[in-house]
């Protein structure tokens, strides 16, 4: 789930707070990460540069935002300050477990992230790979998984993939999207009469371990020869039922026929989770075979 933005806006995607979502039963979390549009005078200018010579950390925590595609529309602050709910969260509740999948829009270096999961409690709770967590090199695939149980036990409650400019070596908790996650089409333009389940990213063919089901739309405005893609709005998502348990459902159905009936999907994404009943919850329920 992307996190909830201000409303009334063309990149809202969500309506309910990053606390509500967790307190719903979101526990996976899709975050666009960018550096926020500058405002500084020359000498805040002056001040950057100098501090960027002589630091490791190449940025602060303030210059890491959380924007949706770009701060100029939508700017939900600092990184680490969303990052301090999810470690109460975690605080709180010591047998749950949390997904991040970030966007790295700024192309920032892991050390640019790294301090705002060091200053807002949370770097604790990051997974970090064993040495025996190895997989078959040639297809990205068959990797030790430890079991929600182990990390549980083992408080390494907290998993962080980055779609790119992962360096394991200098943070090992921020690990390489593409080296574990295969993802299905996210650019499903409105209307949508059939969600497509192929594999769109990385489009390698190679398979991975874990499988992104994005289950959500865009509108899309052409300008010029070129596409601008804005997320649907809450209403287009309720009129046209497409979280409905039925789309859900119809979208398993197509996945099944191409990955496998035995294959299961890790993630599930939706633009507006509560709106449609909350279907999302009796899926995910049937998917992990938990009866209510």
């Amino acid at each position: 789930m992307h996190p909830a933005l201000q409303p009334s806006l063309p990149v809202l995607n969500q309506e309910r707070t990053i606390k509500e979502q967790l307190n719903d039963g979101i526990r996976a979390f899709m975050l666009d990460v960018v550096k926020p549009s500058p405002e500084e005078t020359l000498w805040d200018r002056v001040e950057i540069f100098f501090r960027n010579l002589f630091s490791s950390n190449k940025a602060t925590d303030d210059q890491v935002h959380l924007c949706h595609g770009s701060c100029d529309l939508i700017d939900k602050g600092p990184l680490a300050d969303t990052l301090v709910v999810f470690r109460e969260f975690l605080d709180a509740n010591p047998t749950e477990v949390i997904t991040f999948i970030i966007e790295n829009v700024s192309g920032f270096h892991v050390n640019d992230l790294k301090p705002s999961f060091v200053h807002s409690g949370i770097e604790k709770y990051a997974f970090i790979p064993t040495p025996t967590f190895s997989a078959n090199a040639t297809n990205h695939s068959g990797y030790h998984w430890p079991t929600l149980g182990q990390m549980i036990s083992d408080n390494q409650r907290l998993v962080v993939f980055i779609d790119s400019n992962a360096q394991t070596d200098v943070v090992p908790y921020i690990l390489p999207e593409w080296e574990y996650v295969v993802e299905i089409p996210y650019s499903n333009i409105h209307p949508i009469k059939e969600f497509p389940c192929n594999q769109d990213r990385p489009r390698d063919g190679m398979p991975r371990d874990l499988l992104v089901l994005n289950h959500f739309g865009y509108n899309r405005l052409t300008v010029a020869g070129k596409n601008i893609d804005t997320p649907l709005t809450s209403s287009q998502v309720q009129e046209n039922k497409y979280n409905s348990l039925g789309s859900l459902q119809a979208h398993l159905s197509t996945c099944a026929n191409i990955w496998g009936e035995s294959r299961v999907f890790n993630f599930i994404t939706l633009d507006y989770y509560d709106v449609g009943n909350r279907s999302i919850f009796d899926i995910v329920d049937k998917i992990n075979r938990v009866s209510k």
